[in-house]
């Protein structure tokens, strides 16, 4: 954190201003965290397009790049998945704006872990000298139709690739397939990368599981590994995002607003007593996101058995809802649950956090 907030000093030093490139999540948390730990906001948040973006966030106007009147040496935070970035920063430099600095999975972490700690919420997994060994296995998510990465990642001893979704294609990508034992591989279509999860809920037996994807990798050192060995921690998850105005409206963003009211109807009809309270975690504004965890075998088997009951009362609905059955809106409902499971047992579960890498 200390090299970042260095850099970061030296950029603002040298800019009569800043402005914060992206209006989502990544750039609201940046916003959020920039403004608590240092008492500084950006004269506007940059989008390339102003549809589907807010009009203002906080206040703060968001304005089209090719509008946004600032001179060119403002300093921009590129604050977007790194997903754009290099696009990004490629017609930053075109237009003549080349202080920038962006802000990557690793940044994002460092700048989000010192704003949680300065308020007391969402603790780290920090590292133990016991030396203990963990039983863990992280399953990496692959697809036949993920896009090709420049740099790929490589496994650590902790994780095994396995192919979701074997059942709709022909091609193979993973010695490990997810159409074996007890399984939903045909419905990935529907559900993506939680054919996964759910063949390793079914099929596993570890002390510690858990689950990435591709191109999203947990990333947790020997250190900690010691440290759920020893015992006590209950789950690790990365940080969560936090959304404006709120969880609910960053779900909109994906799916329609009849497969948003399926989600809520089957909450309600299923738990009933606790739906209120699930209802105020949506409204409000943490989600963890892309369904990466690892937890303890018991938990982890108890949070799937939560989450496909719910998914699986929502696929009822697709004689009605047929964006159900022809989109992954069941996967974007299943970020919700996971968030919305560890949020709602926070009192109950030991959570620790950790980094996540992207691979693009």
């Amino acid at each position: 954190m200390e090299q970042f907030k260095r850099i970061l000093d030296t950029k603002m030093r040298g800019a009569r201003q800043f402005a914060i490139y992206g209006a989502q999540v990544v750039a609201y948390g940046a916003f959020t965290a920039l403004r608590s730990l240092y008492g500084i906001t950006p004269e506007c948040f940059i989008v390339t397009s102003a549809e589907c973006n807010p009009l203002e966030i906080e206040g703060i106007p968001v304005r089209a790049f090719g509008g946004c009147g600032l001179d060119k040496d403002t300093l921009v935070l590129v604050a977007v998945t790194e997903l754009l970035q290099d696009e990004i920063c490629a017609t930053l430099e075109s237009r003549g704006f080349f202080n920038y600095l962006r802000i990557g999975a690793h940044e994002e972490h460092l700048l989000m872990s010192a704003y949680f700690q300065s308020i007391g919420m969402f603790p780290p997994l920090n590292g133990s000298t016991s030396g203990a060994s963990c039983d863990l296995i992280v399953y990496e998510a692959k697809n036949h139709r993920d896009k090709p990465l420049a740099n790929l990642p490589a496994l650590q001893p902790w994780e095994r690739s396995i192919q979701a979704g074997v059942d709709v294609t022909d091609m193979r990508v993973a010695s490990l397939l997810d159409n074996t034992g007890l399984n939903i591989s045909a419905k990935n279509r529907m559900y993506s990368e939680m054919t996964a999860t759910y063949w390793v809920w079914k099929n596993t037996v570890h002390d510690w599981k858990g689950i990435c994807h591709y191109r999203r990798h947990l990333v947790i050192g020997n250190g900690q590994l010691a440290t759920l060995a020893d015992g006590g921690i209950n789950a690790v998850l990365p940080l969560p995002y936090i959304c404006y105005p709120n969880t609910l409206t960053q779900f909109r963003r994906f799916v329609s607003e009849a497969v948003k009211d399926t989600l809520l109807s089957s909450l309600q009809a299923l738990h009933p007593d606790q739906y209120y309270g699930y209802l105020s975690l949506i409204n409000g504004k943490y989600q963890y996101t892309y369904n990466l965890l690892a937890a303890r075998s018991d938990v982890f088997d108890a949070y799937c058995e939560w989450t496909f009951a719910i998914l699986e009362h929502m696929e009822r609905s697709i004689d009605t809802v047929p964006e159900i059955a022809t989109t992954r809106a069941l996967s974007y409902a299943a970020e919700v649950l996971t968030s919305l499971y560890f949020l709602f047992n926070s009192d109950k579960l030991n959570i620790r956090h950790i980094e996540k890498k992207i691979f693009v």
